[in-house]
């Protein structure tokens, strides 16, 4: 299809799945929870900028010499509650519907220049040094899912995936927690969890993937304020959420050592 009939096939899907559940949405989060969702937001971004510096500043043996095992144990932490919160918002908003009912008509025709310029300061707040580049990326990562969406939606539906991750994250999660109740009881040898490089790359992926499907159920809500075109703030933030997910499913691809 051309590029205008893909923005029009997304803005039929909002039209059809997120319009109708938005006032709800709306309705739940009011008046001072609201704040949540900024908080959320702000705990993905902290915690992708804790994982990008291991990724950037360590071996794999060195990770706890150069940053402390309990400010990783906090950013494990942060991905587990933004990703349950992600999960949620995407679900509760209908995105997660028109994205798993036509998840490969969606990311066949995703370009970077779909994405509302609201992702380009999402990335900024991860740590990017370019958010542009970063964001092509990121849309290549989830058009690269395209045919493994083919493959396993016929198992397992993409929203089981996403609550098989966030167990996967869960579980990662309870392990450095307690790490840190052994180490504060003086229990068991106190020595963290050991990964590796790539390991710690894709929880800041699953993060990432967090932070822009937040950011942009937020967008299409009305809880985040950011200068957009009517048009873009609903199709756009589908396409964003897309890449979102697209991002969370690389980076347990990381975790796995796929």
């Amino acid at each position: 299809m051309t590029d205008e009939e893909y923005r029009a096939f997304l803005d039929t899907l909002v039209r059809r799945h997120v319009r109708p559940r938005l006032p709800r949405l709306r309705r739940r989060f009011h008046h001072d929870m609201m704040k949540e969702w900024h908080y959320h937001l702000d705990q993905a971004e902290r915690s992708v900028r804790v994982f990008r510096f291991i990724e950037q500043n360590c071996d794999d043996g060195d990770v706890y010499e150069t940053i402390t095992a309990a400010r990783v144990a906090r950013a494990v932490s942060e991905t587990k509650y933004s990703l349950d919160f992600s999960n949620q918002t995407v679900e509760e908003s209908g995105f997660l519907d028109a994205f798993e009912r036509h998840a490969g008509d969606i990311l066949d025709g995703l370009r970077p220049d779909h994405l509302p310029d609201v992702d380009k300061e999402v990335i900024r707040e991860t740590g990017s040094p370019d958010a542009d580049a970063e964001l092509a990326e990121l849309v290549y990562c989830a058009r690269g899912y395209r045919v493994r969406a083919d493959c396993m939606s016929q198992e397992v539906s993409v929203r089981q995936q996403l609550r098989n991750i966030a167990e996967q994250v869960g579980r990662i999660d309870k392990e450095f927690e307690e790490f840190k109740n052994s180490r504060k009881n003086q229990e068991g040898d106190g020595k963290p969890p050991k990964k590796s490089r790539r390991w710690f790359k894709g929880l800041g992926q699953i993060g990432q993937g967090a932070a822009l499907s937040i950011a942009n159920v937020a967008l299409a809500v009305g809880v985040i304020q950011f200068p957009v075109s009517p048009e873009t703030q609903t199709w756009g933030a589908l396409a964003s959420v897309a890449t979102g997910i697209g991002t969370i499913f690389t980076g347990v691809g990381e975790l796995r050592n796929e």
